[in-house]
């Protein structure tokens, strides 16, 4: 155990209190829509976030912005809270978020919306508010991309991050077929080459973190193969998209591919790994998303465990992001689940 991570672990736990508890969440999940989800929750720690949008927001909009809130609010104590040896890790880790806002507003310029329409076109679909960021990128720099008239300018700006010079890459390409699906796979790809080379062994404890980026790439690998099934995309065209840093080589993904539909597909997973993949978590509702949530929620609960293990390493910081994040996910499934109709058993299934 490394003695400068003692006081990292210290402010980390006095942060420890601030989330929601369990009988908070049965809460929430007995509220009969979002409206009443957003009432309960201003009655917690989350009216200091909600306070600030809900002159402009309500219902579930007005949840999805204190979440995104409380989320960066929190990853910003994971990131200075950090000693030096463990904070480019970290930082890496959050850049994820800098991809996600990129992805929508390349997204959204290549549809052609405004900056205002942008700005309702990321809360909408990518659940990421802009003004509002976890990564490395701050609010200017995000003003600046959506007042860029075209893709290419938008490219030439992010190039000042390091960005750009992997989208730079895939201009010839993108100018020759107008596919903005090959930006969104460099981005990635970008994301987690960057991050696993941030995981030094400075500590001789990393691997499980090792283990936890590992299986992320497994789970965007496979959600894009359902996803492509669930299209009628062939294969060829989701091959290069397919990032292949995590245990599920390419072969096994092919196979996956061609188990005969999407339902077939899903029950296979259940060999993969210890992804935790429960097939009725999509035969209830048949949305993939539901499927994805409750995948990423049971690698939460096994990797807090093992990074509250690790008091006096990056691991213990790497606890309280998860437990973050995981918080988010659950609310979200739930004011979702309200927001869409679905049974409360069906939402208990995805958070807990």
């Amino acid at each position: 155990m490394d003695p400068t991570y003692t006081g990292s672990y210290g402010r980390i736990k006095a942060y420890g209190t601030d989330f929601l508890s369990e009988d908070s969440i049965k809460r929430l999940l007995g509220a009969k829509n979002p409206d009443e989800i957003a009432t309960e929750l201003f009655s917690t720690f989350y009216r200091t976030d909600m306070e600030q949008f809900s002159a402009v927001y309500k219902g579930i909009d007005l949840i999805n912005m204190a979440l995104n809130h409380r989320l960066i609010v929190r990853n910003r104590i994971a990131l200075f809270a950090a000693p030096v040896p463990g904070r480019d890790v970290i930082r890496a880790y959050l850049a994820k978020w800098d991809i996600t806002n990129i992805k929508s507003v390349i997204s959204s310029k290549y549809l052609g919306y405004g900056v205002k329409e942008t700005e309702s076109f990321l809360l909408s679909f990518r659940d990421v508010p802009i003004g509002i960021f976890g990564g490395n990128l701050t609010k200017d720099d995000y003003n600046v991309l959506l007042s860029q008239s075209n893709i290419d300018s938008i490219v030439n700006y992010l190039s000042n991050f390091g960005y750009g010079q992997q989208l730079l890459l895939n201009m010839d390409r993108y100018r020759k077929t107008g596919d903005v699906s090959i930006f969104m796979s460099a981005l990635d790809t970008y994301y987690y080459a960057k991050l696993i080379e941030s995981v030094k062994f400075y500590n001789g404890d990393e691997g499980p973190l090792r283990r936890y980026i590992s299986e992320e790439i497994d789970l965007r690998n496979i959600m894009v193969v359902l996803k492509a099934i669930d299209l009628g995309i062939e294969f060829e065209r989701i091959r290069e998209g397919l990032i292949q840093m995590g245990s599920i080589d390419l072969s096994r993904l092919q196979d996956l591919f061609s188990s005969g539909g999407i339902e077939k597909a899903i029950e296979k997973l259940s060999s993969f790994g210890n992804l935790g993949i429960d097939p009725k978590n999509y035969q209830e509702n048949r949305r993939l998303e539901s499927l994805e949530n409750s995948i990423k929620t049971s690698m939460y609960r096994r990797y807090l465990d093992i990074f509250n293990s690790q008091a006096l390493s990056v691991g213990s910081t790497f606890a309280f992001i998860l437990r973050s994040e995981l918080e988010r996910e659950r609310v979200r499934s739930i004011s979702l689940g309200k927001y869409y109709s679905i049974t409360e058993e069906n939402i208990k299934a995805l958070i807990f």
